[in-house]
């Protein structure tokens, strides 16, 4: 047996609105990728269901039961959401694999153990966030009651009701970390999932309203952007938006939400150069190459999806990658030993073997490494692909895939390869690898990305210690920042 049929519910996937789950529109299957079986299904929100979960935030938000409450309070609720996300570790990532496709093995030890470290996390932001004071320097002489007699206490307040818009390659890992932030803010939220992985983010809001959240602070509705998400970013009731997606997806929603001057943060996509200069470590350089590019089969905003190296270990390096990608195990995403698993759908499978197939057959890349799917896998399988000596500026070495496809370049020059590495609309991170000090700073300075990584890759702290991205990649704050709005109270302390 793949799974506890049990972990699955059989009627279909609710709408959570204050509280209580509903289930009144219709009725859509949910599919498993890695069989192309439908083990379950959700309901669609109707309008008045979108309706009913904006009017419950705005309400909850202003009624003030969680924004005024203690931060230790909070604290204690969100430890505990933390503690059941960890005890409920298998059948949280067995779900995950059964509706995305992402190996059980990974969902287990990284984005479920990430999950419940965002509401760790977001529980010590509760009990110590603070703002600042500080004393005018406003010379007394030209502004009567300046001077250091006037203090400026700074304090952070809520965003408000916030929209979370959320992607299907890690929803319940990215869903946590976004909602456990909000939270610990003291935002109310309307959550959306991704019409294409809605289980995780449900069972999620059912661990909150377990742990005791107030009714109508999380709410979570199900269904299409087109339809659902646009109503909520729309809605004059919402204070902040907040999107984790595509670069198209992220301009309609600016688009929107700019009706009503909502605010909008957004994390989108990537095409995150990894650099290898020939004093690096290359083992160390190759392994990293392999896991930036394909963890995830490369359903990652931050992955590594383009590889520029030093001409003289060009060749050592690029077969290096591609033998090891060749050895990763590739099946159901529900088999412990798997690696690589299936594409969300075939749609978008489709998609991605697209791009390989338009840059071979216009000379713009050359396949070294594809290994072969298992026989009669279904067709959301795309095997990890390393494309060699791809030209600069053509579609695979410039657009976000979202699959597992490596795109890997040459370089003669430190120059050559900053100017290569720069040279997308995107911004989100790079990584380079080098044993010289100077170099790595030097490097690193010059890229155009909110995060850098040297002789590694993927940040260490997802929850604390991420940068903010650039260009097409979007623009939005992190952490607590992100949720929070800052009040300024100016007092004169002395007649």
């Amino acid at each position: 047996m793949r799974y506890d049929p049990k972990w699955l519910d059989s009627d279909p996937y609710p709408q959570l609105i204050e509280g209580r789950e509903t289930r009144e529109g219709h009725v859509r299957p949910i599919l498993d990728p890695s069989t192309g079986e439908s083990p379950a299904a959700f309901a669609e929100a109707t309008p008045t269901e979108v309706e009913a979960a904006l009017r419950a935030a705005r309400r909850s938000y202003d009624e003030g039961e969680w924004r005024r409450m203690p931060g230790e309070l909070r604290a204690q609720l969100l430890d505990a959401v933390a503690a059941e996300i960890r005890a409920e570790a298998r059948r949280l990532a067995t779900l995950e694999a059964l509706d995305t496709g992402k190996a059980v093995s990974g969902a287990l030890t990284y984005d479920v153990y990430e999950a419940a470290n965002a509401f760790s996390y977001a529980a010590a932001v509760a009990r110590t966030m603070h703002g600042d004071v500080r004393r005018s320097s406003f010379p007394p002489d030209l502004l009567p009651g300046g001077g250091p007699d006037v203090l400026t206490m700074r304090m952070r307040e809520p965003a408000g009701v916030v929209v979370e818009l959320l992607p299907w390659n890690g929803p319940l890992m990215t869903g946590s970390q976004r909602i456990a932030m909000a939270l610990a803010a003291g935002c109310s939220i309307v959550a959306k999932p991704p019409e294409e992985a809605v289980i995780s983010l449900v069972e999620l809001g059912r661990i909150l309203t377990r742990a005791g959240l107030p009714a109508g602070v999380l709410n979570i509705v199900l269904g299409a952007g087109e339809t659902v998400g646009e109503r909520l970013v729309t809605d004059p009731r919402v204070d902040l938006v907040s999107l984790t997606g595509g670069v198209e997806t992220g301009r309609r929603v600016a688009e929107l939400a700019s009706r009503n001057v909502t605010p909008v943060h957004l994390e989108l996509g990537g095409k995150s150069p990894v650099i290898v200069f020939a004093d690096a470590d290359l083992e160390q350089a190759v392994g990293w190459a392999m896991m930036a590019a394909f963890v995830n089969m490369g359903e990652v905003c931050v992955a590594g999806s383009r590889l520029l190296v030093e001409e003289s270990v060009y060749d050592e390096v690029v077969q290096g990658v591609a033998a090891a990608a060749a050895g990763l195990p590739i099946g159901d995403a529900l088999n412990p030993d798997t690696f690589i698993g299936p594409l969300i759908t075939q749609a978008h499978a489709e998609r991605v073997r697209g791009f390989v197939s338009r840059a071979v057959d216009a000379g713009d890349a050359t396949v070294v490494g594809s290994p072969s799917v298992p026989d009669g896998s279904p067709a959301t399988f795309v095997p990890p692909t390393v494309l060699s000596r791809v030209r600069p500026g053509c579609e695979v070495e410039q657009v976000e895939i979202f699959g597992p496809v490596l795109a890997a370049m040459p370089f003669a020059t430190e120059e050559e390869a900053i100017t290569l590495a720069n040279g997308t609309g995107y911004g989100l991170n790079g990584t380079v690898f080098t044993r010289d000090l100077e170099r790595a700073f030097r490097v690193g300075d010059a890229l155009d990305c909110g995060e850098v990584n040297v002789n590694c890759h993927f940040a260490p702290d997802m929850n604390g210690g991420r940068g903010e991205p650039r260009r097409s990649s979007g623009y939005s704050r992190t952490g607590v920042d992100a949720y929070t709005r800052l009040k300024a109270v100016n007092i004169q302390t002395r007649p």
